[in-house]
Parts: structure tokens; sequence; C-alpha cells
């Protein structure tokens, strides 16, 4: 009998998201300067508040793919929760603008494309999504002078590279534990081009394809970090010069014994 206590991820990372976690009480809304909310900036947080909204489908698809991984599943509950208080404090702030939505627009934001059929896939397609969002988010606290926005974006950027971390760890896990490991790596180069080459399906790419990188945001810095961060996880050194294409035709890489 294996030690499902001792051996899961899940307490760790709970315990490390409620030592990091903000609280929406400590949001000082009473700073919020409307004449530093230029009109591009306010729809901007509108675009990022929509796609925040798909977490709601994308737990129960994790939920129902995952199901087998009751690990993963029950960190999914915190992933969950973070990841919801995201558009909630977005819409907040563009309410307190007179910006308001209606229910159509909250029903329209959780919908998602279906996952991969990869789960290796999956959990790297979130990492890599995680690191764009923060990114995202870093880039409009350093560019921005409305002060609440500025302390929600530094709050949302932390939440999403922790998140971040926390798929690398059971992406991590999977592949040791997996059965067909070169499997699984050449499916994490694939998304790494597929993300690349703008065709993963996923609400950040969407994001991003839409309204281009946010202000603040070092493309190049980003692409580095996301190669160097894939690279790391599946053991194939991946940098800018790296021929994503070619790599995946070397069948010796994925080979296993």
């Amino acid at each position: 009998m294996n030690d499902v206590i001792g051996e899961s991820l899940c307490f760790a990372l709970s315990d490390q998201a409620e030592r990091a976690r903000w609280h929406m009480e400590d949001i000082a809304w009473d700073r919020l300067d409307p004449r530093r909310a230029s009109e591009p900036l306010r729809v901007l947080v509108r675009e990022a508040a929509f796609s925040e909204l798909t977490t709601t489908s994308a737990t129960k698809r994790f939920l129902d793919e995952f199901s087998d991984d009751t690990d993963f599943t029950q960190w999914v509950s915190v992933w969950f929760f973070e990841e919801t208080r995201h558009p909630q404090v977005l819409l907040r702030w563009l309410h307190r603008l007179g910006i308001v939505v209606d229910d159509q627009f909250l029903k329209r934001g959780r919908a998602t494309a279906p996952f991969m059929k990869s789960k290796f896939g999956t959990l790297v397609t979130n990492v890599i999504s995680e690191l764009v969002a923060s990114a995202a988010y870093a880039g409009i606290h350093a560019t921005i002078d409305e002060p609440v926005l500025g302390a929600i974006t530094k709050n949302l950027a932390g939440d999403e590279a922790r998140h971040a971390a926390s798929f690398y760890a059971y992406a991590q896990r999977y592949l040791a534990r997996s059965r067909e490991p070169g499997v699984d790596r050449r499916d994490a180069i694939k998304v790494v081009y597929l993300w690349f080459q703008d065709t993963v399906r996923h609400p950040v790419s969407e994001f991003v394809a839409k309204n281009g990188a946010t202000p603040g945001m070092n493309v190049d810095e980003l692409r580095a970090r996301v190669l160097q961060v894939v690279g790391a996880l599946v053991g194939v050194p991946l940098d800018a010069q790296t021929d994503l294409r070619a790599l995946l035709a070397k069948k010796e890489l994925y080979e296993t014994t």
C-alpha cells in the first residue's frame, strides 16, 4: 500500500498557497484613481477578466480527466479557488469605474476548448500558460500608475508564477512515473512548438493572440524562460536557437530502454 498522505504534493503546495495568499479585504479600493485608468487599460482589463473566467470549465475537465490522480485533483481545488478570484477582483475594479458586465459575459467566458489527449501535454500547457499570465500581469504592474490595479496585478502575477511551479511539480512527478516517458517528452516539446506557432487553443494564448503582448511584457525573455523551464522538465536543453521542429524529428531523443 502506498502512503497517499506522505507522498502527496498537495499538502505542501496548499501550505505554500496559504502563506502566500493575498486577501480581498486588504485591497485599498478608496485609492482608485479613475484619471489614471485609461480607456485602453480598461479594455485590456476587461479582456483579461474574460479570459480568466475559463477556470470553471477547466476545473471540471481536470477533475474528469485526472480523476485517477487523487493528489492532483485535491490541489486543483486550491487552484480553482485562487484562480476564480482573478476575474472577480478585475471585474470589481472595472465596476468601480462604472463598467458593468452581465450574466452572459460570465457564461461566455467560462467556455473553453477541450484538453489535448496527452495528460502530460496538458500539464505542460498549463505550466506555460501560467508563466505567460504571470509575465502579462507583471508587465502591467510595471507600466501603470493606477495604484489599485497596480496592487492587484502584482498579486495576480505572484499567483500565476506559483501556479506554474505547482503544475511543474505535478508534471515532473507524472514523467517520473510514466510508462512511456519518451512519448511524454516528445508531447511536451510539441506543446512548446505549437504554443510559439500560436496554434494551441488555451485562454491565455488566445488572449495574447487577440491583444498582443501586454505593456511591459518582454516577449524574448518570456520565450527564453518557457524554453528553459520545459527543457529542464524533460531533460532536453532548449533555448532561443533550438529548432523545435527538427528536434521533434530526432527519434533517438525519445527512445527509452
